[in-house]
């Protein structure tokens, strides 16, 4: 009898609990957590995971999830921008439309580094709203960027695995392009016949230059393309397409043989771009042998080499995209974009800069063999393709590795 009215006793007692805790839960006021995402940036990635470990610790928050590339989203972001008043820059660095940004309350927090940092700031103010701790300092607004240098008074961003890292492998795997390697030694072979080095230098040089300035603005126009664009996750599946169709081409060149259209007798099979080029290489010799004033000389050689390169760029349309969709990712200031848009185009001109000087001081031109140019060929289709497929299938994977 004693142990029935004990259980009906423990049964009344647990059930009055809980129903008072229901109570009191109902009426806590929720914390709504306003958390704007894109599914290509890795940073959301790391914070949605903290937030649902915050979901299950904290029964008060309420968290709204926005996918950035949505239109309706985005308007709501603006609105949040406004009523917050978040500044367009932060040291320099821009905020609108950097992701992850949170919004809890009367705070926001811009970024996310990670459950030691940003994620602990967040929990604390949590806390602060809960009243499980007292309001003595509340965090403030965190910056992507965790790691910095100065470069001449501008900052640029050093962590985990560093942008600058990324421009250097993917400059140099670009470098190995058997279309600007064979266009340059085209050139070159053509300089060097005439036995005036002046003539190698200063023809041989404005190419180069006029390479480079070329293929920076093609690369910064991907870069734009990226930052300006509000369906991220679309324009991400489209590249990821054209990269793998370009590499597919790479790889048919690479087994049909297919290493220099431009160096081969006319059949009357080669493309419009091809016949093109091979024409403007023609009269870029013409004009190398002419007697004309320096300035001419140098003004003719820069207007053919922009034509040359312009056609060129079908054969370098990969690396660019790939390497510019990475670095929006980042959330970086705009001085820091182009400084490692810099850093890549050094990379990417290195190699031919190097046969440059060979030839300028042998005057000859090293050897570059067919089979070096087919295997670099084939390097480049293979990494193209998997960093595509990536693109197409798990884009975050890439950005997370890369992450800042």
């Amino acid at each position: 009898m004693f142990l029935k009215k004990f259980l009906i006793f423990i049964f009344c007692f647990i059930s009055v609990f809980c129903i008072a805790n229901k109570v009191l839960a109902d009426h806590q006021e929720p914390i709504d957590v306003n958390f704007f995402y894109s599914k290509t940036c890795p940073h959301c990635i790391d914070e949605n995971a903290f937030l649902e470990k915050m979901e299950e610790k904290y029964c008060q928050l309420d968290i709204n999830r926005y996918l950035v590339s949505e239109d309706d989203n985005w308007e709501i972001l603006q609105s949040f921008y406004q009523e917050y008043s978040v500044p367009e820059k932060i040291d320099g660095i821009k905020v609108y439309g950097a992701v992850p940004i949170t919004f809890i309350k009367d705070k926001y927090f811009l970024g996310y580094s990670g459950d030691e940092r940003t994620g602990m700031e967040i929990e604390n103010y949590i806390k602060v709203l809960t009243g499980e701790i007292c309001a003595t300092s509340t965090p403030v607004a965190t910056s992507t960027e965790s790691d910095s240098a100065t470069f001449f008074g501008w900052k640029i961003s050093f962590a985990d695995t560093s942008p600058l890292l990324l421009a250097i492998i993917l400059g140099i795997l670009d470098g190995f392009n058997a279309c600007a390697m064979v266009a340059l030694a085209f050139l070159l072979t053509m300089l060097i016949a005439t036995g005036m080095r002046k003539r190698v230098v200063i023809v041989g040089g404005t190419f180069i230059l006029v390479s480079g300035i070329v293929y920076f603005l093609f690369t910064s126009a991907w870069l734009n393309l990226f930052l300006i664009s509000r369906n991220l996750d679309v324009i991400t599946t489209i590249a990821g397409i054209v990269v793998i169709i370009f590499a597919i081409v790479l790889l048919r060149e690479y087994i049909l043989g297919i290493v220099c259209k431009i160096c081969g007798i006319d059949t009357g099979k080669d493309s419009i771009a091809t016949k093109t080029q091979k024409g403007l290489f023609l009269k870029l010799k013409e004009i190398t042998k002419k007697d004309i004033a320096l300035p001419l000389l140098i003004l003719g050689v820069a207007v053919i080499a922009v034509a040359i390169n312009s056609i060129e760029l079908v054969c370098s349309f990969g690396f660019p995209l790939v390497f510019t969709r990475i670095l929006t990712s980042l959330g970086l200031s705009t001085f820091s974009y182009y400084f490692y848009i810099f850093v890549f185009i050094f990379f990417y001109m290195l190699d031919d800069f190097i046969i440059f000087l060979l030839a300028v001081f042998t005057l000859r031109i090293t050897g570059i063999s067919e089979k070096y140019l087919k295997i670099v060929k084939l390097i480049s289709a293979i990494v193209l393709l998997i960093l595509g497929l990536i693109m197409l299938i798990r884009p975050e994977l890439l950005f997370y590795y890369f992450k800042i």
